[in-house]
């Protein structure tokens, strides 16, 4: 597994006067969906008024109770979807203003990394407890990794940035 660490140095060494502008967030994912729960059937008498006016708002909570078992279907899809990609939390890079409107917006899936300059000492890289980064996380830090291995290659070829002995 590779290191917190390494990546932090990676993505800063590319462009550290970006890492003032941006904020890393942790986006752990959508939370596990919990199925709707089904109203209660209407008790009393047929006939009696009052047996009537609770069927008829029965009626009405049930048509709410298939809007719920829809959106209920579609978190379940959008949370699988999500542990099979992603297997855990990753790293997002925003901009501030980006970043405060979903810390605001959804405060459970978005946490502060510890990759964010003035953040370094949280705890457990700014995950919450029981979190970790999952496989998206270290495909992203595999990707950072062989983007700088590229940019550093591409330097050392260069004449003016890399090797002198390439200057006519």
């Amino acid at each position: 597994m590779i290191d917190q660490m390494e990546f932090t140095k990676v993505t800063n060494s590319l462009a550290p006067e970006l890492a003032k502008t941006y904020v890393i967030l942790w986006d752990i994912g959508p939370t596990k969906p919990v199925p709707p729960k089904r109203p209660d059937t209407p008790k009393g008498k047929e006939g009696d008024p009052e047996h009537d006016l609770a069927v008829i708002e029965f009626k009405e909570s049930l048509e709410d109770y298939g809007e719920a078992l829809k959106a209920y279907k579609q978190a379940k899809i959008e949370y699988a979807k999500w542990q099979k990609d992603q297997g855990g939390a990753i790293e997002l890079r925003m901009f501030s203003c980006d970043a405060a409107d979903a810390l605001q917006r959804d405060p459970a899936r978005y946490h502060i990394s510890s990759s964010t300059r003035g953040y370094e000492r949280l705890k457990n890289h700014g995950l919450p407890a029981g979190h970790k980064p999952g496989r998206g996380q270290e495909e992203n830090i595999r990707r950072a990794q062989e983007g700088e291995a590229e940019f550093a290659a591409a330097r050392a070829r260069d004449p003016v940035f890399g090797n002198p002995e390439l200057r006519q």
